[in-house]
């Protein structure tokens, strides 16, 4: 489905090309292999500054935005526990300019006491307004506290508090960007209209002569123990309505189990007649709403299921109507037959709708890449076409068991 190639250069930078000539704009994606995971516990939230602090201009770029605005492009960024990634999309014609804005920031990024202390500002704010002035603003505080016990895993992106980002001092960044913001830690992908021999040249030109620098151990991660006991949290926040979550650990991106989680999280609550919907929310009517899904990694992922409960319902009885209703799911018959074909055929469309947008595919390209799994790119439709139900079930039934479960309930604060 997609042709790309794949070459690095002198100094470990990995480049992803996929030319389509359709294209009036190309897409120049850049994953760094960096994220919450890598930081120290003392020292959280610094994987989050950098993607603000990487708009502060470089050596070479005053002001990144308006470069970018006057050749007519766009940009934006997100991190995760895993990686940072940033991506330029630029007319055709202005490609290099992608290539030079890019390359300046990774070679000498502008961070001195200015710059930082505006984005420290900035980065403070917005822990202050999601955590603490928005419902369940503090989530994946309490579900990585519960579930992670030793791993780095145990810290939201955000940080586990704003005063490790608001006391970082300036050379404590600089190494966090020396370290972890060099290219044999980094990928690019370029989506477009551009070929081969161009990318090369243009790759090598801007990005060549950035030295390589010893490469950050990523081997060091503590791994947690096996989860063998129902861990339990209760706590408020300033939702009207109380809550119930349920989390389980389940196998790495790369693991084909992984994708049965995911498709079972679709039969189970993937719409408005799913059986989350139907059954707890409009029959029992336990539940305002109910959602879950699985969030996939490169370290292990994460299925969460949860229920905003209606007035009167404790949260004894919304936790049991949840394990019931897996187990409705994963015993079922002819009716979740139907809706797991639809799920099916769901994923297939937008795999293939995925294959329209160079935005998404640049981004998916660099991720799978660094996965080790960009051979999966090109055999997904397959994979999901041929996975049964009967796969799918086995994989929920071995994972989201009550003996492993973490479980939160929420309180709205008096």
């Amino acid at each position: 489905m997609y042709s790309y190639n794949q070459f690095v250069l002198n100094n470990g930078l990995r480049v992803i090309h996929l030319e389509d000539k359709t294209r009036t704009t190309i897409v120049l994606n850049t994953l760094y292999n960096v994220g919450a995971r890598d930081e120290s516990s003392d020292r959280t939230g610094f994987a989050h500054l950098f993607e603000h602090l990487m708009f502060s201009g470089s050596e070479n770029v005053t002001v990144f935005d308006k470069e970018v605005e006057e050749a007519a492009g766009q940009n934006n960024a997100f991190t995760n526990n895993e990686i940072t990634n940033y991506y330029l999309v630029m007319p055709n014609e202005n490609v290099e300019t992608a290539f030079w804005l890019e390359s300046d920031r990774m070679l000498a990024l502008n961070i001195n006491e200015k710059s930082l202390s505006v984005q420290q500002g900035v980065v403070v704010e917005e822990f202050k307004q999601r955590c603490f002035n928005a419902p369940f603003g503090l989530l994946w505080h309490h579900i990585r506290s519960i579930v992670y016990k030793n791993s780095p895993y145990r810290w939201p992106t955000i940080g586990l508090n704003f005063h490790h980002v608001e006391e970082a001092k300036i050379e404590d960044v600089r190494s966090f960007y020396d370290l972890f913001y060099c290219p044999q830690n980094a990928l690019i992908s370029v989506v477009g209209n551009i070929t081969l021999e161009e990318t090369k040249s243009l790759a090598d030109k801007w990005f060549g002569g950035i030295v390589k620098t010893a490469l950050p151990n990523k081997n060091n991660y503590i791994e947690e123990p096996d989860q063998t006991e129902r861990r339990f949290l209760e706590t408020e926040d300033l939702s009207p309505n109380a809550a119930v979550f349920l989390v389980w650990r389940g196998p790495v991106f790369k693991d084909p189990k992984s994708l049965h989680l995911e498709m079972f999280s679709e039969v189970l609550g993937g719409s408005d007649v799913s059986p989350l919907q139907m059954e707890l929310v409009k029959q029992q009517q336990l539940f305002n709403s109910s959602e879950c899904f699985y969030l996939r990694g490169l370290g292990e992922g994460l299925f969460v299921l949860y229920g905003i409960l209606n007035p009167n319902i404790s949260h004894a009885d919304g936790e049991k109507a949840l394990y019931q209703i897996i187990q409705q799911v994963t015993n079922g018959g002819d009716d979740v037959l139907s809706d797991y074909e639809g799920v099916k055929n769901r994923h297939v469309t937008n795999l293939l709708f995925e294959a329209t947008q160079p935005m998404q595919l640049a981004q998916k390209l660099c991720y799978y890449a660094n996965a080790g799994a960009i051979d999966q790119i090109n055999q997904e439709p397959s994979i999901i076409e041929g996975l049964t139900l009967a796969d799918v079930m086995a994989t929920a039934m071995a994972t989201l068991k009550e003996n492993n479960v973490s479980v939160i309930y929420y309180h709205p604060k008096k």
